[in-house]
């Protein structure tokens, strides 16, 4: 037996390989591990935030079809996707339309696509992590929620590269600021009860009790609070609105969403509480000073692989040996070689080092996963057939305010592909 991820042709993944069909049980925590239907269950992932609004009647539903049908091929068993976007429409980095306009106001083409997006996934056998809202801007998110509750000020929207502090400083309001708290939180626990009750328009199956749902996700990345009570604030949202999720829903897991950048001692904050079933972690070599994609030297990679390694491993000791409780990978990614000739937001720019560091971290992830210290992970982000070229929204893998291209995989990046499938194969040994 193998003991890395090699890039290898996968030749297709047959549907008899059941690590994640769709059966109708609910997927469950054993120990520090995953188990469906009686056995272990490893999550090979793709963020697909963008789901509800392809699936919409005036998304791109055909462009679903084919991207799902890819993801499978390629041994993806879940995506990633949000299932919460606030806003009125005009704000500016942001995805539109919204899932809700105002305050218990929604657009029901938008809950309409993503009543269609998870019944295709229960065709594809897969299943969804269901992001609730976001602690960034690019959704509305947790500063649009502070808005709704005290719009005395405007929203201060970061500008691409400069400091992000004034906005961070803002959008922490939403779990510190005992002005809007209460607020915030019943606008936001109102969204939580609308999206588990829903009806699914499409099968008349209730999200709550629908096992093509993997697990609820609180928000994406909510981050840590300075200040002496600053640990305080954030683990009474996590643990009260994790809380609620259970008494709502008894089918489901549930966890943070948060990237684990801001060492053990949040790290545990952020997943101690009984209602949180599993840990989440997020790791961005370059956006936290630790790759310089115009960089090809292997000083410039190794630096990051060493990086990502040690960081991997933290969290795993963390999860497992501290809290007890199963990690998964929620997002990583690497951009494109910027010294390959070409930008690196360009489809045509090579992915040397992203292919590199996928496959090491496919093998890092493997290696704990035998040990029972992980149980998998989620690359950023699926963008298949779409291309930053296509006519406004292009919907590719990256979000409304970065730079398109940055990290979006696509379906011709077959490279980077073949190791999600080669991953799965090594998966299906542990299972078998």
């Amino acid at each position: 037996m193998s003991n890395k991820v090699e890039e290898i042709d996968s030749g297709g993944i047959s549907e008899s390989e059941n690590n994640g069909e769709i059966t109708g049980s609910f997927a469950k925590v054993n120990g520090t591990g995953f188990i469906l239907d009686d056995k272990p269950y490893y999550v090979i992932g793709a963020n697909y935030w963008q789901a509800m609004n392809l699936g919409m009647v005036k998304g791109n539903r055909s462009r679903v079809i084919q991207d799902l049908k890819t993801l499978k091929e390629n041994g993806i068993n879940c995506v990633r996707i949000m299932a919460g976007s606030e806003g009125p429409p005009g704000e500016p980095q942001r995805m539109y339309p919204a899932l809700m306009n105002s305050p218990g106001e929604y657009d029901e083409s938008v809950f309409e696509g993503l009543d269609w997006f998870l019944d295709q996934l229960r065709h594809a056998k897969m299943t969804a992590i269901m992001t609730l809202s976001n602690y960034w801007q690019w959704s509305g998110g947790f500063a649009q929620y502070v808005y709704w509750a005290d719009n005395s000020s405007q929203i201060p929207y970061p500008e691409w590269g400069k400091d992000f502090t004034p906005f961070i400083k803002y959008a922490e309001r939403f779990y510190s600021d005992p002005k809007v708290l209460d607020t915030c939180q019943k606008y936001y626990l109102d969204h939580v009860r609308t999206v588990v009750n829903r009806k699914n328009t499409v099968n008349g199956i209730v999200y709550k009790d629908d096992p093509v749902i993997f697990s609820w996700e609180l928000a994406n990345e909510p981050q840590d609070v300075s200040g002496e009570n600053g640990h305080e604030y954030v683990y009474k949202w996590i643990d009260s609105t994790a809380g609620y999720i259970k008494s709502l829903d008894k089918n489901h897991l549930v966890t943070s969403g948060a990237e684990g950048k801001h060492g053990k001692d949040w790290f545990i904050t952020m997943h101690r509480s009984k209602h949180i079933d599993f840990t989440s972690a997020h790791i961005w070599v370059e956006n936290w000073g630790y790759y310089k994609s115009d960089d090809s030297s292997i000083e410039n990679f190794k630096k990051a692989e060493n990086f990502m390694l040690n960081f991997l491993q933290s969290v795993s000791d963390w999860s497992t040996d501290i809290l007890h409780k199963p990690i998964l990978l929620g997002e990583y990614g690497m951009a494109r070689d910027a010294w390959s000739g070409v930008s690196k937001y360009s489809p045509d720019a090579t992915t040397t080092n992203r292919d590199k560091y996928f496959t090491a971290i496919a093998n890092k992830i493997l290696e704990l996963e035998k040990q029972k210290k992980f149980t998998g992970h989620m690359f950023w982000a699926y963008s298949g057939i779409a291309r930053p070229s296509d006519n406004y929204p292009q919907w590719i893998g990256d979000p409304p305010h970065e730079p398109p291209g940055w990290y979006s995989v696509y379906d011709a990046d077959k490279n980077t592909l073949k190791i999600f499938a080669a991953h799965f194969k090594e998966i299906l040994k542990l299972i078998n």
